[in-house]
């Protein structure tokens, strides 16, 4: 998705701008930068196409523009989280826990997850998750939090409820399959990963990680010549994508067609 939420634009006192949806419904976010809003927005678009070096980049730097981000300071604690980096998830939960900006009524749910979660990386936080979707019910960005929060504690069915809610609100679900897919192999339930994953490849054809999923779903399955087929069509469209992926299948299938 190349636009996480449109935005509408005011100065509130305190020279905080904060932005909000032109959407009914939407989440607010509040940043002291515009500039920072802009990299915060590309960050999270990134993200949602996987290209998660340009995702950090981008979150960096919009921290730089504002060191009180607290949504860049919440997200990048989320990718701590689930790239096992104990250190730098307690360094942004913190900060985010000591934000001091005037922020909206999702934001501070979200805050007082991030309190849970700074006194226990393994707590459940589910319930601010529920309330964010109860609140913004029409906001795709309220799923991807509970099944963030879901995805901490493998409520693996739970996650398939809400990828399946987050489908029907979102103007770009591509995403959502690829999470989808993931969660049905988590579940072993392969045939219903596959439809998953081929319909992420429909929505979103042009870009590299699809074929990369499918290949994982591929390896999973242990048919491993689809796999390097389906990494190495990832690599085509982008270079950075897949290529050990593919040369660890092919080795394996070669390995087995020896024997």
């Amino acid at each position: 998705m190349k636009k996480l939420i449109v935005f509408l634009l005011f100065v509130v006192p305190g020279l905080m701008v904060s932005a909000q949806s032109t959407k009914e419904g939407m989440i607010p976010i509040t940043t002291a930068s515009e500039k920072a809003k802009s990299l915060y927005i590309q960050a999270i678009a990134a993200a949602k196409d996987v290209y998660l070096k340009n995702y950090w980049d981008l979150t960096s730097k919009a921290l730089k523009e504002d060191p009180d981000f607290f949504m860049a300071h919440f997200h990048a604690a989320l990718f701590n989280f689930y790239s096992d980096n104990d250190t730098k998830f307690n360094e942004n939960v913190t900060k985010a826990v000591n934000c001091k900006a005037n922020l909206s009524k999702g934001e501070l749910l979200l805050k007082d997850a991030a309190k849970k979660l700074a006194e226990n990386k393994n707590a459940d936080v589910t319930e601010f998750g529920k309330k964010l979707i109860e609140a913004y019910p029409k906001d795709e960005n309220s799923y991807y939090y509970q099944i963030f929060f879901q995805g901490m504690i493998k409520d693996f069915n739970g996650i398939v409820s809400n990828l399946k809610k987050a489908i029907e609100v979102s103007e770009n679900p591509a995403p959502f399959y690829n999470y989808l897919g993931y969660t049905y192999m988590n579940l072993e339930q392969y045939s219903n990963a596959e439809i998953a994953f081929d319909k992420y490849i429909e929505l979103a054809p042009k870009i590299p990680n699809p074929y990369d999923s499918k290949g994982d779903y591929y390896m999973k399955i242990k048919d491993y010549n689809k796999a390097y087929d389906n990494y190495m069509k990832a690599y085509k469209i982008d270079t950075t994508f897949s290529y050990k992926k593919a040369i660890n299948a092919k080795a394996i299938a070669d390995s087995l067609s020896i024997k």
